[in-house]
Protein backbone atom coordinates (compact mmCIF):
# COMPACT_ATOMS: atom_id res chain seq x y z
CA UNK A 1 0.00 0.00 0.00
CA UNK A 2 1.12 3.66 -1.04
CA UNK A 3 -0.42 5.31 1.66
CA UNK A 4 -1.00 5.78 5.24
CA UNK A 5 -4.38 6.11 6.92
CA UNK A 6 -3.81 8.88 9.93
CA UNK A 7 -7.50 9.47 10.95
CA UNK A 8 -10.92 8.51 9.12
CA UNK A 9 -10.65 11.97 7.56
CA UNK A 10 -6.35 12.48 6.46
CA UNK A 11 -4.44 10.02 4.49
CA UNK A 12 -0.80 10.15 3.69
CA UNK A 13 0.06 9.97 0.30
CA UNK A 14 3.88 9.94 -1.14
CA UNK A 15 5.10 13.54 -1.30
CA UNK A 16 2.77 14.98 1.64
CA UNK A 17 4.57 16.89 4.62
CA UNK A 18 4.47 15.71 7.83
CA UNK A 19 5.65 16.64 10.98
CA UNK A 20 6.81 14.06 13.86
CA UNK A 21 7.05 14.22 17.59
CA UNK A 22 7.06 11.21 20.17
CA UNK A 23 9.72 8.39 18.70
CA UNK A 24 12.11 6.14 20.63
CA UNK A 25 14.38 7.56 23.47
CA UNK A 26 17.26 5.71 25.89
CA UNK A 27 16.46 5.35 29.50
CA UNK A 28 19.52 5.78 31.80
CA UNK A 29 20.14 4.60 35.07
CA UNK A 30 19.33 7.36 37.11
CA UNK A 31 15.32 6.90 35.56
CA UNK A 32 16.28 10.27 32.83
CA UNK A 33 15.08 9.97 29.39
CA UNK A 34 17.34 10.82 26.44
CA UNK A 35 15.66 11.33 22.88
CA UNK A 36 16.99 9.04 20.19
CA UNK A 37 14.03 10.31 17.31
CA UNK A 38 14.59 12.30 14.27
CA UNK A 39 12.80 15.65 14.78
CA UNK A 40 10.83 18.16 12.45
CA UNK A 41 9.31 18.25 9.31
CA UNK A 42 9.50 15.23 6.34
CA UNK A 43 8.43 14.57 3.20
CA UNK A 44 6.55 11.09 2.90
CA UNK A 45 8.49 8.77 0.41
CA UNK A 46 6.91 4.97 0.86
CA UNK A 47 5.04 2.64 3.24
CA UNK A 48 5.77 -0.49 4.69
CA UNK A 49 3.57 -2.25 6.11
CA UNK A 50 5.08 -5.41 8.20
CA UNK A 51 3.91 -8.17 9.99
CA UNK A 52 1.67 -8.05 13.19
CA UNK A 53 0.04 -4.78 12.13
CA UNK A 54 3.25 -3.02 12.23
CA UNK A 55 3.83 0.75 9.84
CA UNK A 56 6.82 2.04 9.38
CA UNK A 57 7.46 5.20 6.94
CA UNK A 58 10.56 6.05 4.97
CA UNK A 59 10.37 10.05 4.60
CA UNK A 60 13.10 12.31 3.95
CA UNK A 61 13.73 15.81 6.38
CA UNK A 62 16.43 18.00 6.89
CA UNK A 63 18.70 15.42 8.41
CA UNK A 64 18.47 13.04 5.21
CA UNK A 65 16.38 9.90 5.18
CA UNK A 66 14.59 8.74 8.17
CA UNK A 67 12.72 5.37 8.98
CA UNK A 68 9.87 6.63 11.21
CA UNK A 69 8.38 3.21 12.95
CA UNK A 70 4.30 4.43 13.71
CA UNK A 71 2.44 1.85 14.26
CA UNK A 72 2.37 -1.88 15.94
CA UNK A 73 4.68 -3.30 17.86
CA UNK A 74 8.57 -3.12 17.90
CA UNK A 75 10.99 -4.52 20.61
CA UNK A 76 14.48 -3.28 20.81
CA UNK A 77 17.46 -5.97 21.57
CA UNK A 78 19.61 -2.65 23.71
CA UNK A 79 18.86 -2.59 26.94
CA UNK A 80 17.49 0.53 28.02
CA UNK A 81 16.07 1.56 24.73
CA UNK A 82 12.29 2.15 24.63
CA UNK A 83 10.93 1.80 20.85
CA UNK A 84 7.90 3.71 20.91
CA UNK A 85 6.41 4.99 17.77
CA UNK A 86 6.51 8.14 16.53
CA UNK A 87 3.33 10.71 16.23
CA UNK A 88 2.54 11.69 13.34
CA UNK A 89 0.48 15.35 12.14
CA UNK A 90 -0.24 16.49 8.23
CA UNK A 91 1.75 19.76 7.53
CA UNK A 92 -1.04 22.11 5.89
CA UNK A 93 0.39 24.91 3.45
Amino acid sequence: MTAYQLSPRVTLKPGDRFRVSGGPYYRLASGERVSMAARGTFVLLAVEHGRGGRVQLLAYGAGGYAVLHVAGRRRSRVPGLVARPYKIRRVTG
